[in-house]
């Protein structure tokens, strides 16, 4: 018998980073293989921000509260 698979979200992006001086904070690029969408940040809190909105589940699906973490 052959299970039927739910896609699963997935998201795979090339990371570029740089310094365009030793004393400047790290600048990022999101290459998103999927739709060919460059996305560029200033710093590195900017990035986790951004991969955070990413993942994260509409309300409907937390159920209005955050998500288990598991170890």
């Amino acid at each position: 018998m052959t299970q039927k698979r739910t896609p699963r979200p997935y998201r795979a992006y090339l990371l570029r980073l740089w310094q365009e001086t030793p004393d400047q904070p790290w600048r990022v690029s999101l290459h998103e293989a999927a739709t060919d969408q460059r996305h560029g940040f200033a710093d590195l809190d900017r990035l986790l921000a951004f991969l955070q909105d990413q993942t994260r589940l509409p309300p409907a699906l937390r159920g209005g509260a955050d998500p288990p973490v598991e170890d």
